[in-house]
């Protein structure tokens, strides 16, 4: 009866035991794809910080499909890299050519690589297991690269992923970009002294204050093609919607100028005002122009484009 006893309780102790077990040693099914990773910087070094662009960088609203473009940020502008999202398509697929005692895998299985973390680290998924952020460097890139112990597995397909960044123009525009060798100064283990110093205000390296001859010049150039005549015309209309501008400036200021001026305004890709020069400069001016810095208008047929606008301080 007590040795009954005996097995009934050690059957029960096996049971319990074998309930309470982790669960993460099942096998699960090979990932759904596309594999989706969120805040990712996939290098050594990697950091959201200023970036430089090297490249012409088209702005998405999203990373997502339903993506549209919003606006393309020019060579040399200085950016500021927020987040990002590593996208898989598809795994690098690596067979393993001896054995892997730690992951149980013998030669001829598959081994898929994810994202890369840095360093030889990587998500692999093996034997129906997730290993994140695992230790890989056995593993040889199809160049014969890359292998720094024991060389157990090669790639042998390389997969398809896409980096998008999130990131802030000096202007103040967020949007999405494909990450595709665009940005300098991502790895802040690169020792670059130009990444240090990225914290010009005009958002760009060494870039000059525009003249007011060189802002008369290109807004007169603008105005004499068929585009920009067009846009001329829309603008002074919208422009309307300032008329008050110089009434509300004199009570404001209590000016009793009565001198004409000009200003001359750069707009963004979107139409927004992101510089507006005056020539002669008034008070009038200065209240005008503090009014005007970050308004909006359409959108104009360029970057970085110039317009003028007579004031008449007699209204």
């Amino acid at each position: 009866m007590q040795i009954r006893f005996l097995m009934i309780l050690y059957f029960a102790l096996s049971w319990s035991l074998a309930a309470q077990a982790p669960t993460g040693s099942s096998a699960s099914p090979e990932p759904s794809l596309p594999v989706i990773d969120y805040k990712a910087c996939p290098f050594e070094g990697c950091t959201f910080r200023k970036w430089l662009v090297t490249k012409d960088v088209v702005l998405y609203s999203t990373w997502k499909d339903e993506r549209r473009l919003i606006a393309t940020v020019k060579s040399g502008q200085v950016v500021t890299g927020l987040t990002g999202v590593h996208i898989t398509l598809e795994p690098d697929r690596v067979q393993v050519l001896q054995p892997v005692p730690e992951l149980h895998l013998q030669p001829g299985e598959t081994i898929l690589r994810y994202m890369y973390r840095g360093e030889g680290f990587a998500d692999i998924w093996a034997k129906g297991q997730w290993r994140r952020e695992y230790d890989a460097t056995f593993i040889t890139e199809m160049n014969n690269s890359g292998c720094l112990r024991d060389c157990a597995a090669k790639v042998v397909a390389e997969g398809r992923k896409d980096w998008w960044v999130r990131v802030k123009t000096s202007e103040g525009l967020i949007g999405w970009a494909k990450a595709e060798d665009q940005f300098d100064c991502m790895d802040s283990l690169g020792g670059d002294d130009k990444c240090d110093n990225l914290d010009s205000p005009s958002g760009s390296i060494a870039e000059p204050p525009t003249t007011i001859e060189e802002a008369r010049i290109r807004s007169e150039a603008n105005v004499r093609t068929p585009e920009g005549k067009a846009y001329d015309a829309k603008f002074k209309t919208e422009f309307q919607k300032h008329s008050e501008l110089l009434r509300i400036c004199k009570k404001s200021t209590r000016d009793d100028e009565t001198e004409n001026f000009s200003m001359l305004l750069r707009l963004d890709t979107n139409g927004r005002v992101r510089e507006v020069l005056l020539y002669p400069t008034s008070k009038l001016g200065v209240c005008a122009r503090e009014a005007l810095l970050g308004d909006s208008f359409s959108p104009p047929p360029g970057p970085a484009y110039w317009v003028r606008v007579f004031m008449s301080a007699a209204n």
